[in-house]
C-alpha cells in the first residue's frame, strides 16, 4: 500500500500542540503518581490554513476529505516526517472573493495507516 504525502504549502504561523495521554493517581498526602497510558503517549495536533485560488483549494479539499480515515505523511514545521490524519470535524471552506477561497483544517498524528 502506497502512503500519500500532503505536499501543499500552508500559510505561515501554523498552531501546534501536544496532547499527552497519561494516567495519574493523587494520594491524600499530596503525592501524585503519573505514568504513560500506552506506547505513544504524546500526539501532535496542528491547526492549518490556506488561502488561494479555488483550483488549488478544491484539490486540497479532495485530499483532506480522503484522509480523515486514512493516514498520510506530512512534515510539521521544525519537525520530522510522520503519519497524520485529518481531524474529522476540522475542515472549513470560506469563499472570500470570486477567485479566492480560505481553507482551514487540522491534522492529528497517527500511529498506523
Amino acid at each position: 500500500m502506497l502512503i500519500d504525502t500532503f505536499q501543499w504549502q500552508t500559510q505561515a504561523s501554523p498552531s501546534g500542540n501536544f496532547v499527552h495521554n497519561v494516567r495519574s493517581a493523587q494520594f491524600g498526602d499530596g503525592y501524585k503518581q503519573v505514568s504513560s497510558n500506552g506506547l505513544n503517549q504524546a500526539v501532535q495536533q496542528w491547526q492549518l490554513a490556506y488561502t488561494g485560488h479555488p483550483a488549488v483549494t478544491q484539490s486540497m479539499l479532495a485530499f483532506l476529505n480522503q484522509h480523515v480515515l486514512v493516514a498520510f505523511f506530512w512534515t510539521p514545521p521544525n519537525g520530522k516526517k510522520a503519519l497524520f490524519r485529518v481531524k474529522s470535524d476540522s475542515i472549513s471552506v470560506t469563499p472570500l472573493a470570486r477567485n479566492v477561497e480560505a481553507l482551514s483544517f487540522a491534522f492529528e498524528q497517527a500511529f498506523g495507516v
